[in-house]
């Protein structure tokens, strides 16, 4: 390919291509992009193919693709659907050879496969001005014409993500695999050990089919990369999904039979390895600089579930930069990632071992030894564990040229945190969960000491392989140097588990989950304990666990003064807790650990415990530095992100300073030399930590409103009226359905009917906040009557029958859906869950005047609100006032900018940066008003000054609440009261 023509010449094609300019166009550009983008010669296309047979012309033909041209898909697609499956039948019987069909019009392209009598979409391209290379890359598989692909992210990406033509293909086979073999016993039990996996690190059920497929597609990619490095000659795919290829060639550790070689009971899943093969070698994998597999992961795996999974993949530059800071020794210090995923840090820690070697003039078999010895990684994630030995592999390039030993790939499937361990006073078992079955028990005697592991294991397999009986296999394992009679007790009793799992169809998997489940506590044995530990562990928030996952984590925080608690529980995050035990388990004395953790771990109350680095009996952090990731720093995470580093030692308190960066980069994995030319570092003071109290006495008269939730229970909007009007009495409403409800609350259908007008209130939501000034205030079915929150039982006994019909009807799908404690019953009832910590009680009745200001949000909101109709939902804040002077003082100061540059470094972080405001602003020395104080008085006539102002701006009904507020501030900025009011408040909160 010309690089002259793809900068002179490949613009101008996709700004007429995304014009949709017409077939014949379409057919020109087209062709100038198969001879110049992938050199094929004219004489190799084929234009206007007749078909005799099925009275059809092929527009272009090129090898086994055929073009179909149309001026305009959005009407012609009929068109398209009719007649490729003719055309592609015909080229079949033909050649007796698979063909592609891509119909485009130049705006999108669509390739279509024919597959058992049926034509099938397997994926679309839609075109871009100013994405090229990617149009190039969509068509790739289907012209075949390049096997020098780089060995890149964006290129792996584009050839085999998400929208590629190879996963499309993929998908579908999977698809048709599963539909038959889903009953099988072994697949299924796979399927349920996977699925166990996840959950018992993530606390939640997050394995659908759909995911397994995605990981089954991504575990043949892996695995064929893995083969392709070392140039092995052809192999079956057995030998390459099994690893015997790359065993026979003296690699072990990188590939073994696990959950996902299920494909390979039939032909098709056979086919579909033999496929991947060919796509994976035409790139170049000798040359990968970086951890290549992870940004296809991420095209893969839906946002939502990466989200659910905690797996937030750390870009190449901040890798490199964190290894580099840690990892201060390479030839010497053992180095472990406990939660390595696609292996990132690990590829980066090979690489400056190698490096170092290198440059100290070691022999290449010396650093070969060095890596296997001394950079290790784990992660409960299977397939991360595929890619991350794949990484591990990769990072090792040029060095596995020539003569070698044994390698030995050091990345095991385990669970960091060691859930699966079981204390036994002086002992220790690892238990392995089994699906409908008791666990499988592995005495920690056995899973610390690989020389008792491995002949026991093979002792368990050898019994399984030739039916012997439980007493044959304890003899056996009694004749092991060091194994004790009641250690040998156990594993006998877990064979003969093994033997009727194996009896019943169920057996293959387990050699690989006992082999794999047992590392985690031979790596934390003290001996075993690493130099350096570094990585970036799951970010999963409390709130998001199981209940039973919530018990544990509960209870380990506590153990270690980590836990919170209160109203921050649901903040805490599985992030702190992981490094703590990372700490305990796994790090020397002496040693350094570094993390990527969210940006709340600078300076949030949830990780108080973490940042004080005090784990009582289980060790201490000496936190020695920090870096600072804030919305300034783009692209990087779906929400801000920190690192700390520090070495097991006795704390001391924090270093007074962080490092802080800053700057726009041009990709999101780019690498460390092109982030170093765009970001910008400086020291800055630690970011200030609120506290829970606050420091202003308005922090205890503030109160969060009321969680009306699910809100379409109760947001309503008026039902239309018939011909006989409206009853004023009970008008009929109907629950409002929107995108604020989760699952599986936005599966249901809201409620509708008749409510006495008298439950029917007015709510005052965050987004109803604007400075100094009132915006929309939804309805709501409000079932509160004086100081009473009533439930359905109760409306009947007062008489109010629609209410109760309505509360009846909403309360039944709540007590049907609603997270159960462990009778099977609703944690809470639906009034309990409306009146939690008794923020609508609170508000009952309401009398005067009130303060009420938006819980969230970039910019404060706060007015004074009239109406004692009005309820607060808790994305808001109120109190009771004094005085109008004194809602006017509060308001100019929530207001002012002066207030929130003094809070913006305690707000928690997220996708758009700053988000929260909850009750920081009482962080600051706030006094009371005070009348007989000029400086109050003057505060409160500049916010009657505003009040003015912001009731005369002209805002359009139908726009979206932010740019309301924006209209307003902007027309408080241009009177100058504005720069008053921040003048004031900066002399208020200096004095």
């Amino acid at each position: 390919m010309s690089n002259q023509w793809r900068r002179d010449n490949l613009p101008e094609i996709m700004t007429r291509l995304a014009a949709r300019p017409g077939h014949e166009a379409v057919r020109t550009l087209i062709g100038d992009i198969l001879r110049n983008g992938f050199g094929i010669a004219w004489s190799e296309i084929d234009h206007e193919v007749r078909l005799p047979r099925v009275h059809g012309r092929i527009d272009t033909m090129f090898a086994g693709t055929v073009f179909e041209f149309k001026r305009d898909l959005r009407q012609e697609l009929g068109d398209v659907e009719r007649k490729l499956p003719d055309y592609l039948a015909e080229r079949e019987r033909q050649t007796e050879r698979k063909f592609l069909g891509i119909a485009t019009d130049g705006a999108t392209f669509i390739a279509y496969e024919w597959t058992n009598g049926a034509l099938a979409e397997i994926s679309r391209h839609v075109t871009r001005a100013d994405q090229g290379p990617a149009l190039l890359a969509w068509l790739e598989p289907a012209l075949g014409a390049r096997d020098d692909l780089p060995a890149e992210p964006l290129s792996m990406q584009r050839a085999l993500g998400r929208d590629s033509m190879v996963f499309g293909h993929a998908r579908r086979v999977l698809a048709a695999l599963w539909q038959d073999f889903a009953g099988h016993p072994e697949v299924a039990l796979k399927r349920q050990l996977w699925d166990g996996l996840l959950r018992e690190v993530y606390g939640t059920p997050i394995g659908d089919d759909g995911l397994f497929l995605q990981h089954t597609y991504l575990t043949i990619i892996a695995k064929t990369i893995a083969a392709a490095i070392f140039e092995l000659p052809a192999t079956g795919p057995e030998a390459i999904l099994s690893g015997s290829a790359l065993a026979e060639a003296g690699i072990h550790g990188a590939v073994e039979s696990d959950f996902f070689d299920w494909i390979l009971l039939d032909q098709r899943g056979r086919d579909l390895v033999a496929r991947m093969v060919g796509e994976i070698r035409r790139f170049r994998l000798q040359s990968a600089q970086t951890d290549v597999l992870k940004a296809l992961y991420e095209s893969l795996i839906d946002p939502a579930q990466r989200h659910d999974l905690g797996e937030y993949y750390t870009p190449d530059w901040l890798a490199a930069k964190l290894t580099r800071a840690v990892v201060t020794a390479p030839l010497t210090q053992r180095v472990l990632d406990p939660a390595c995923g696609s292996g990132t840090f690990l590829f980066h820690a090979v690489r400056a071992l190698l490096g170092a070697a290198e440059a100290a003039g070691w022999g290449r078999r010396d650093a070969l030894r060095a890596a296997c010895a001394q950079v290790h990684g784990m992660d409960v994630h299977p397939v991360a564990v595929i890619f991350a030995r794949v990484t591990w592999l990769l990072a090792l390039g040029p060095a596995l040229g020539g003569a070698r030993d044994l390698i030995t790939v050091p990345v095991y499937l385990g669970d960091a945190l060691q859930w699966n361990v079981v204390d036994l006073g002086d002992a220790q078992e690892v238990r392995v969960a089994v699906p409908n079955a008791k666990p499988l028990t592995i005495p920690g005697g056995f899973a610390e000491e690989q020389a008792r592991f491995e002949p026991a294991l093979q002792a368990l397999t050898d019994g399984l392989a030739h039916a012997e009986a439980p007493a044959t296999v304890y003899r056996q394992l009694r004749h092991i140097a060091g194994v004790t009679a009641q250690d040998a007790e156990t594993l006998r009793d877990t064979y003969a588990h093994l033997k009727s799992l194996y009896d019943d169809g169920r057996d293959g998997i387990w050699p690989y989950v006992i082999r794999n489940l047992q590392r985690p506590l031979w790596l934390s044995k003290p001996k075993q304990r690493a130099d350096v530990v570094l990585g970036n562990p799951p970010w999963v928030a409390f709130r998001f666990m199981s209940a039973g996952m919530m018990k544990q984590v509960r209870e380990a925080c506590k153990k270690r003064n980590l836990w919170v608690g209160g109203v921050l529980a649901t903040q805490q995050d599985l992030s702190a807790l992981f490094m703590a035990r990372a700490v305990e388990l796994y790090l020397k004395p002496g040693g350094r650990i570094g993390f990527v953790l969210p940006y709340a771990a600078l300076n949030r109350p949830a990780y108080a415990g973490l940042r004080a680095g005090d784990f009582g009996t289980n060790g201490s952090l000496r936190i020695t530095e920090a870096w600072s990731f804030d919305e300034r720093v783009k692209p990087l995470f779906p929400v801000p992100a920190s690192v700390i580093i520090g070495t097991r030692a006795d704390a001391v308190g924090l270093p007074a300073q962080v490092t802080r960066y800053a700057g726009v980069l041009n990709r999101r994995d780019a690498t460390e030399a092109e982030a170093d030319k765009t970001l910008v570092a400086r020291r800055d003071v630690w970011p200030p930590m609120p506290t829970l109290a606050g420091v202003s006495a308005y922090r205890a008269r503030f109160r969060q409103g009321a969680t009306i939730v699910p809100r379409r229970f109760f947001f309503v909007e008026r039902a239309e009226a018939g011909r006989l009007g409206v009853n004023e009495a009970a008008p009929v409403v109907e629950g409002l359905a929107g995108a604020l409800d989760k699952a599986p609350w936005n599966t249901l259908t809201p409620p509708r009917g008749p409510v006495e007008n008298q439950f029917l209130r007015h709510v005052l939501l965050g987004e109803s906040l604007a400075p100094f000034r009132l915006l929309r205030t939804p309805l709501a079915v409000i079932p509160a009557d004086g100081l009473k929150v009533l439930d359905a039982k109760d409306a009947a006994a007062y008489g109010h029958i629609h209410l109760a019909r309505w509360l009846r009807q909403t309360e039944a799908a709540w007590d049907a859906n609603a997270r159960k404690d462990g009778a099977g019953k609703p944690k809470m009832t639906l009034r309990q869950r409306l009146d939690h910590v008794r923020g609508l009680s609170l508000q009952l009745p309401n009398t005067g005047l009130r303060v009420v200001y938006a819980a969230s949000g970039t910019l404060p909101s706060a007015t004074i609100v009239e109406n004692p109709e009005y309820l607060v939902e808790h994305k808001a804040y109120w109190t009771a006032l004094r005085s109008r002077a004194e809602g006017q003082y509060l308001c100019a100061i929530i207001n002012s900018e002066a207030a929130r540059r003094r809070i913006t470094d305690m707000q928690s972080k997220g996708q758009g940066g700053a988000r929260d405001f909850d009750n920081l602003v009482w962080e600051l020395r706030i006094p009371e008003y005070d009348r007989k104080i000029a400086l109050h008085r003057a505060l409160a006539a500049a916010a009657v000054e505003a009040e003015s102002i912001a009731a005369r701006v002209e805002l359009a009904e139908s726009a979206y609440f932010t740019t309301q507020r924006r209209a307003i501030r902007d027309a408080l900025v241009a009177s100058g009261v504005a720069t008053k009011i921040d003048a004031l408040v900066e002399q208020l909160l200096e004095g």
